[in-house]
Parts: C-alpha cells; sequence; structure tokens
C-alpha cells in the first residue's frame, strides 16, 4: 500500500514507553534492549524524541524474543499505555465530543506520532447493521504482537474517552489482526470483550453508529478544535519547504510536552544545532525569536476563544503553572491573560 507522501519516518518516543515499562514490570533489562535496538533510555523518555521506524520495530522483536513469545505479552503492554504519548493528538482525543470526532482526528493526524502505520476508516454493510471500521496498515516487518498491541490500545482508548459516563462502557463490535490465530488471539479477545477474527488483510476495530456518535462525558469543543487547529498547522508548516516553518511545526508539537529547545528541534530535523542556527539566519530569523513568536500567536489565538480558561491555555503551552504562563505573557505584551482576553474582546464589540 503506498502511504501518504506527507508520512515522516519515527515513532513518538512516548508510544515504546509502555513496552518498556512492562518488561521492566516483568523483571527484565529493559534498557539492555533498548541499547541493542539502538536507542538509548535518555531518547526514550525524553517526550520530544522520535525513533526510526527501524529501530523501533527492532526493539519490539528484541522484547518479543526476550518473554519467550509470551501470548500474554500484547495485553499487558496496552494496559501500560497513556494517552499523554500521544502529546497534542491526545489532547484532541480525549477533548472529543464523540468517537467519530476522535478517531477521525486520529487517523487524520497519527502521521505526527508514528510512521510504522497508516489509518484508514472503512464502512461496511449498510443501515443499523453497518459497521465502522478503524484500520492499522502497518508496515512490513511489523510483528504481530505489535497489531495485538495496537488493537488493544484502541480499546484502552475508547474506554477512557468513555470513563464517566452514566451507564456506558466501551466494548469494541468486533476486532480483526492482519496475522494467523495464535495463543494471544483469545487473550486479546477476552481483554476486550468482542470475538478477535485472524488472518484478516489488515488490523481493525469496528465501531457501531451508536458507539461513534454517544456524547463523550469529556468532550471540550473548543479544546478539542484548538487542539486539531494546532495539528493541522503542524503538518502544514512540516510540509512546507522553508526551515522557518519546519521549525514553527515541530514548535507547535512540542509546546505542550514542556520541553523545547534549539537541541531538541535540531535533533527532530536531523542537523546539528550549529546548521539549524545557520539556516534560519539565511532566512533571517533566529531561534529563540521563533519560539517566542509561537508561544505567543499561540497563546492569543488560544484566548480569543472563551471556550478555553487561562489553565487550558497555561496547559497547551507546556507551562505547569498559571502563575508561570501568566508572568510569561506580561512578559509578552504588557497585560497578563485574563487582561487582554477583556481587552480584545471589548475591541470586537
Amino acid at each position: 500500500m503506498n502511504k501518504p507522501s506527507r508520512q515522516r519516518d519515527g515513532v513518538a518516543s512516548g508510544l515504546l514507553l509502555p513496552l518498556h515499562q512492562t518488561l521492566l514490570l516483568r523483571g527484565l533489562d529493559a534498557n539492555a534492549l533498548l541499547q541493542r535496538a539502538n536507542i538509548s533510555p535518555q531518547q526514550l523518555l525524553d517526550q520530544r524524541s522520535r525513533i526510526s521506524q527501524r529501530d523501533t520495530i527492532q526493539f519490539w522483536r528484541l522484547a518479543d524474543a526476550a518473554c519467550a513469545h509470551d501470548p500474554g505479552l500484547a495485553v499487558e503492554i496496552a494496559g501500560q499505555f497513556n494517552l499523554r504519548a500521544l502529546g497534542l493528538l491526545g489532547v484532541a482525543w480525549l477533548a472529543s465530543t464523540s468517537l467519530r470526532e476522535a478517531t477521525r482526528r486520529l487517523v487524520r493526524y497519527y502521521d505526527l506520532v508514528s510512521s510504522i502505520a497508516v489509518l484508514r476508516v472503512c464502512i461496511e454493510g449498510e443501515g443499523e447493521q453497518a459497521l465502522t471500521w478503524l484500520q492499522y496498515h502497518a508496515s512490513p516487518g511489523v510483528l504481530a504482537l505489535t497489531h495485538d498491541t495496537w488493537a488493544g490500545v484502541v480499546g484502552a482508548m475508547c474506554r477512557h474517552a468513555y470513563a464517566g459516563a452514566s451507564g456506558q462502557s466501551f466494548t469494541p463490535a468486533a476486532v480483526r489482526v492482519a496475522h494467523g490465530r495464535n495463543a494471544g488471539t483469545d487473550l486479546l479477545a477476552t481483554s476486550l470483550g468482542c470475538r478477535v477474527e485472524p488472518d484478516a488483510d489488515c488490523t481493525a476495530v469496528a465501531f457501531t453508529a451508536a458507539q461513534l456518535d454517544a456524547p463523550l462525558p469529556g468532550g471540550h469543543p473548543g479544546m478539542a478544535l484548538n487542539a486539531e487547529k494546532i495539528l493541522a498547522a503542524t503538518l502544514s508548516e512540516l510540509d512546507s519547504g522553508a526551515i522557518h516553518h519546519r521549525v514553527r511545526a515541530h514548535l507547535l508539537n512540542m509546546l505542550p510536552s514542556g520541553h523545547v529547545s534549539r537541541a531538541a528541534v535540531a535533533a527532530r530535523m536531523h542537523m546539528t544545532e550549529r546548521t539549524l542556527q545557520r539556516r534560519l539566519e539565511e532566512e533571517q530569523f533566529g531561534f529563540a525569536e521563533l519560539l517566542q513568536q509561537t508561544r505567543l500567536e499561540l497563546a492569543q489565538n488560544l484566548l480569543r476563544d472563551p471556550e478555553h480558561d487561562v489553565q487550558d491555555v497555561a496547559f497547551i503551552l507546556g507551562f505547569a503553572e498559571i502563575s508561570s504562563f501568566t508572568r510569561a505573557f506580561r512578559r509578552w505584551t504588557g497585560a497578563a491573560p485574563s487582561t487582554w482576553r477583556e481587552q480584545v474582546g471589548a475591541g470586537m464589540h
């Protein structure tokens, strides 16, 4: 299958943390396995990092062998998954008002967190019997273990989205896996609470229309739309040829983590800090200037939306405390965020 042209190599480091944590819980030397896959433990813990597809697949292979191909491994790994691994895409998922919105965003922006697979949506059947399948088209060499883990993670993400809904819980309508039946198939079915069909063309999780359209208790339309705007801008900037546009894209993607530096951006762009600085200067930009400009523009865009309180904005920009954000915003504009919002609002009337 041809992948979208914008596809970039690598996997967000946080997506490997559940596997790493599971190995540690089993008493295995997870860091030694990382290093054998050419991944440093520091790189894995750095939320700004992307691990190459080749090294990611190798780590999965080494982990599978170290666990003696235990059929229960996929379920354990999925149980360790945290939505923070998806960064801003995780924020968009949790803020979506329905699973239909959430899955659409996941499909559209999955490229920002992983090149291991392409996600697609397929509808089978008609009327009330129709099922919508979220499909996982994986790269060659991806293990059955990874396919099963992905299905388990999707189930966990949906259960998390449903958490707190009165009288509601989530169980997939069905699941397919792109490998033959093995000892883990029944364990996956038990974990997900539905049938798992082996030997499929691609791994996929099925939803009914009712599941996709049920209101989610954590839905926050304003935050979801603004998170999507940032994700869309990130894709657009990354696809631009200009270096400063690409740097802005990485900054937008990294800001929610709270850890942004020129070194980290240079590493993501596969160049040295000196090269990055030189190429920015050729376009008459400095890194510090670009970082402040990106933060300010993003903060102002978010504050213009009354759906967001100041705490939401501080979180999206990566500030641990509202007070830190307030001080920074006052340095940028001369006014506190709440005061600036009032002034802008008054000017619009």
